[in-house]
C-alpha cells in the first residue's frame, strides 16, 4: 500500500468519525433539550406532577399549622 492510499484511507476513516461525532453531539442535545423541557415532562405525566404538587401543599400546610 503506497502513501497515497494510506492517506486517502486516513482521511475516509476521519470522515468517518466526523459524522459519527456529529452524530453523537446531535443525539446529545435533543436528550439534553428533552431533560431541560419542564412543560414536556407535565404534560408526559400529568398524574403525577398533580399527586406531588397535592403532596407538597399538604406538607407545607401542615409544617404551617405546627408553628401556631
Amino acid at each position: 500500500m503506497g502513501f497515497a492510499e494510506q492517506r486517502d484511507d486516513l482521511l475516509q476513516s476521519i470522515q468517518h468519525d466526523q459524522e459519527v461525532v456529529h452524530g453523537a453531539i446531535q443525539e446529545l442535545a435533543e436528550a439534553a433539550h428533552e431533560t431541560l423541557s419542564l412543560s414536556e415532562h407535565i404534560r408526559r405525566y400529568p398524574l403525577a406532577w398533580v399527586i406531588g404538587g397535592f403532596v407538597v401543599g399538604v406538607w407545607l400546610g401542615a409544617a404551617g399549622s405546627d408553628r401556631t
